[in-house]
């Protein structure tokens, strides 16, 4: 059976310690259990962990302990990647100041992962945002649709 591949966003990561959502929080941690009962295949790259590294000094530890215990594949963000994002950021599909989102998107395209998860409503999880990759992607000649949904919504899609 195919395990799923899936790209572990930053907000997924911030969201495991959120004390002020505690819904998602619980959502989350259910995510990263079944993670760690290695049913599916989890993904970050550098634009991933260096958001990590800039949160205050004991959470981004905290970040980094779960990071080591999760152990992600850490997928290069090279220059065909690079490509992809700033085609997302000048067609539109996310705002020229959310460059890491364009990146975190694109990383997972050309590596053609099955899921993005992620708990940015505004510039990923959203239908339009969906369209809008879905669409930019293929006329740069990616065609395996990648799912962008939250952490919630991973159990029904394995």
């Amino acid at each position: 059976m195919h395990k799923l591949s899936i790209y572990v966003e930053t907000s997924v990561w911030s969201y495991a310690f959120a004390e002020d959502a505690p819904e998602s929080r619980k959502a989350t941690e259910d995510f990263f259990e079944l993670a760690r009962q290695n049913l599916y295949e989890l993904f970050v790259c550098d634009v991933v962990l260096d958001e990590l590294g800039r949160a205050p000094e004991e959470l981004a530890r905290m970040f980094g302990k779960l990071v080591q215990e999760i152990k992600p594949v850490n997928l290069e963000f090279d220059r065909e990647a690079d490509r992809l994002a700033q085609q997302f950021l000048q067609l539109g599909a996310v705002p020229p100041s959310k460059i890491e989102d364009a990146q975190h998107v694109a990383v997972a395209v050309v590596n053609e992962l099955d899921m993005l998860v992620s708990w940015n409503y505004q510039h990923l999880v959203n239908v339009r945002k969906r369209q809008a990759f879905e669409h930019i992607s293929a006329i740069n000649g990616y065609y395996k649709p990648l799912h962008i949904i939250t952490p919630l919504e991973v159990g029904d899609e394995s």
